[in-house]
């Protein structure tokens, strides 16, 4: 296949996609973020597990120490369809877990999945028994004061739901993307983070629907803005690069800013689409060929 019938085909193939994307937000509520069902507990359990120690794992290996959880207060901005991320951390000694989404999923994760979670912490090494995370999430559940908080704000405003300098550490996993003003955002969490906070987030730079972004990884990429305006709803990949990201955490006073690729696009495969991307992503500022990253960054001192 000729490279300019080939990249004709993904073209179209991403306007489809994105038609599709639109009529699925339309039709549907939005379910999950994750790519396997909510009802398969062992695999959700294993994802959030995973999760906190990938987080942990990079914070060590960019400090060079272990990151100790003890005392700290943590937020998590997009925490998905279960509260396993902050139950996890909790045993860890964690003195509280705040988190914050646009979407409501955790009023449909049945007492079942947190029954297995507990199981499963049982045989782990636990700075906190199960007894108390139990009570801690059921006070959650009621309204009750509780170290494990969950917010769902449609306008997702971070500094009216936690306050000024309140948080030590913020977490978020594949989330970033889908953020819209992710200027104001990061304004937000300048005020939210404590002095010498710390930042991680792993980021999913690719288009995202099932097929195609693995076929066609920089699809979305493809599009003018007023295409991609056209078929966007709240949530549709945010295309904001990593060069964008460092400047806006620079601007609201972070540092040691650093950006750690996870997943590369070959040069080959970049090569083959790279002239047919839209104009504004073919300056190499854009790192095209990042197709997921970690995100880490410190709140200054003033």
């Amino acid at each position: 296949m000729s490279n300019r019938l080939y990249n004709w085909i993904y073209f179209w193939a991403g306007v489809v996609f994105l038609v599709l994307a639109k009529l699925k937000n339309i039709l549907f509520s939005y379910s999950t973020p994750k790519t396997f069902s909510n009802s398969n507990y062992e695999r959700c359990i294993d994802y959030d597990i995973h999760v906190v120690d990938r987080w942990l794992s990079h914070l060590a290996m960019i400090t060079g120490q272990d990151y100790n959880l003890l005392e700290k207060n943590v937020m998590e901005l997009g925490p998905g369809s279960d509260l396993g991320v902050g139950l996890y951390l909790l045993s860890k000694g964690a003195a509280g877990y705040n988190a914050i989404d646009v979407n409501d999923l955790m009023k449909d994760v049945p007492i079942e999945f947190y029954n297995s979670f507990f199981e499963r912490l049982n045989k782990l090494q636990l700075r906190v028994c199960t007894d108390v995370l139990r009570e801690e999430l059921q006070k959650s559940k009621t309204g009750e004061d509780s170290k494990l908080v969950y917010i769902h704000k449609e306008d997702f405003d971070i500094l009216s739901s936690f306050g000024n300098a309140s948080i030590d550490a913020i977490f978020s996993q594949a989330a970033f993307e889908h953020f819209e003003d992710f200027d104001k955002m990061i304004f937000q969490l300048s005020q939210v983070a404590k002095p010498g906070a710390l930042f991680i987030a792993e980021i999913d730079l690719k288009t995202h629907s099932r097929w195609i972004r693995e076929k066609d990884p920089l699809n979305i990429y493809r599009f003018s803005d007023w295409i991609y305006n056209v078929f966007r709803f709240r949530g549709t990949p945010n295309r904001i690069r990593p060069y964008q990201y460092r400047k806006a955490f620079e601007k609201y006073g972070f540092m040691n800013i650093r950006v750690i690729p996870q997943n590369i696009l070959s040069e080959t495969a970049f090569e083959k689409v790279r002239l047919n991307l839209f104009s504004r992503y073919r300056d190499p500022k854009n790192e095209m060929q990042f197709l997921s990253i970690f995100l880490y960054a410190e709140k200054g001192n003033h």
